[in-house]
């Protein structure tokens, strides 16, 4: 479809990196544009990462779009703390908004390794949106639903939760903060046996939707109020637990 995947490999002295931190990449030959990119690797190889995008959405991807096999980038990293999956998490659900979804994927090659389930949610606007199916392993079990009804499920992913919430195990979510709220409230809803709609901590983790233009917490410009302070989502996240966000 529209989107580019760019394999990177990393030198040895980079630490390993889990799925859900960032790369800070700068995206230029010079110093325009100033600010690096923060890119999250779709597929993690050991030292070898690959970063998945359309590249008319993301300046940074549009300039690597144009560069040749065995460019040197200028990149930092990995910068974060990313999700957690345990090893008796034998049932992972993924929901994403689709520009969000990238760093969900690279949750897949583990859990599959473990011979784990997962299913993959995702919503979007159109079809033309959508993750190309050919992107997954195919043993993920891949769902779809988009707002003009022309691809998947009708408008939204709520009845495919009502029947994938009851048997997940964790639960790892991307995408705007009125989607997350809209998720957390349907998890709440739905795995909450008691008197009022509580999500509790544990089950669901999500990606925070706030910019990271530093990296390293100078700029103060990805705070996240969590309910129990304001943190720096590149150095406490860019992964909350979902009851910390919205």
């Amino acid at each position: 479809g529209s989107g580019m995947a760019v394999r990177v490999q990393l030198p040895a002295r980079f630490q390993p990196c889990h799925p859900g931190q960032f790369f800070m990449v700068r995206c230029g030959a010079t110093w325009t544009p100033y600010l690096r990119r923060p890119l999250f690797p779709s597929s993690i190889e050991g030292h070898t990462v690959t970063f998945w995008g359309i590249p008319a959405r993301n300046d940074g991807l549009e300039w690597l779009a144009t560069q040749p096999e065995g460019t040197h980038l200028d990149i930092l990293g990995p910068f974060g703390k990313g999700f957690s999956v345990h090893v008796h998490d034998r049932h992972l659900l993924l929901v994403a908004e689709a520009p969000w979804a990238p760093p969900l994927l690279a949750l897949i090659s583990a859990q599959l390794a473990r011979q784990g389930g997962v299913v993959l949610l995702v919503e979007a606007a159109t079809a033309a949106d959508l993750l190309p199916p050919a992107l997954l392993p195919p043993a993920v079990e891949y769902h779809t639903a988009t707002a003009d009804r022309s691809a998947g499920h009708d408008d939204t992913l709520d009845a495919i939760l009502d029947w994938a919430l009851p048997w997940t195990d964790k639960l790892c979510a991307a995408g705007s903060a009125p989607f997350l709220h809209r998720l957390k409230r349907k998890v709440a809803s739905i795995r909450n046996a008691g008197p009022t709609d509580t999500l509790h901590a544990g089950f669901a983790q999500a990606l925070a939707p706030v910019p990271l233009p530093c990296g390293v917490g100078a700029c103060l410009a990805c705070l996240v109020d969590t309910g129990r302070g304001t943190h720096r989502a590149c150095q406490r996240g860019p992964v909350f637990d979902l009851t910390e966000l919205g």
